[in-house]
């Protein structure tokens, strides 16, 4: 009879709880699981650079005629490529354009040189018909689908970026854009070096 009793009184206490409500999934952390598995891109301006003027594009080879990075860009880059690792994010496909400072981002970041892509170059001297064209090549890019697995970073500057997004991008933070393969793209996601943050205005 006692243990009856007691059957009883815990059916009833279990019948009265109160269910907890379901956690709520955490978007940072799908974001970066989503990122391990690949299909996004990463358009990454370079890190921080020295305030050296900059006025006419002459040999890309040379640096020592451009804006390049200095020590805290430098460190930027390395402290963005740790984070990275420490994620679990990788890139398959790693670009710049022909900037000095785009290319060292790039090296710095993931530790190997980036190919060069002049359809990521910008300067102020380009002509209007000439940022056109490049902003459309960059539309082109980030709208198509990719592989499975696959992730592509894209060293670039913030003109482009912001022309065909409206999202301004500081020096060594990163728009997560997944192509949506119709022409479109979406921006998940921003990269920097305090961390990923899920979501387009973010």
């Amino acid at each position: 009879m006692r243990v009856l009793s007691l059957c009883l009184l815990m059916s009833l206490l279990a019948a009265c709880a109160t269910p907890r409500p379901p956690t709520a999934a955490d978007p940072q952390a799908a974001l970066v699981a989503e990122l391990r598995q690949g299909g996004y891109v990463i358009y990454l301006r370079h890190a921080e650079t020295a305030a050296t003027p900059e006025p006419a594009v002459r040999d890309f080879a040379d640096c020592s005629w451009q804006r390049n990075l200095n020590a805290q860009g430098r460190a930027q880059a390395a402290a963005l490529g740790a984070q990275l690792r420490a994620l679990g994010i990788s890139a398959a496909t790693v670009e710049s354009s022909p900037f000095c400072r785009t290319r060292e981002t790039a090296e710095l970041v993931f530790g190997r040189a980036a190919k060069v892509n002049p359809d990521l170059l910008y300067h102020v001297s380009q002509t209007p018909a000439e940022v056109a064209v490049a902003d459309a090549r960059l539309q082109a890019r980030l709208a198509r689908r990719l592989p499975a697995g696959d992730n592509v970073v894209l060293v670039g500057h913030a003109p482009t970026m912001r022309d065909v997004s409206g999202v301004e991008l500081p020096e060594g933070q990163g728009a997560i854009v997944k192509p949506a393969g119709d022409g479109t793209f979406r921006i998940v996601g921003r990269l920097g070096v305090s961390g990923i943050s899920a979501g387009a205005g973010s």
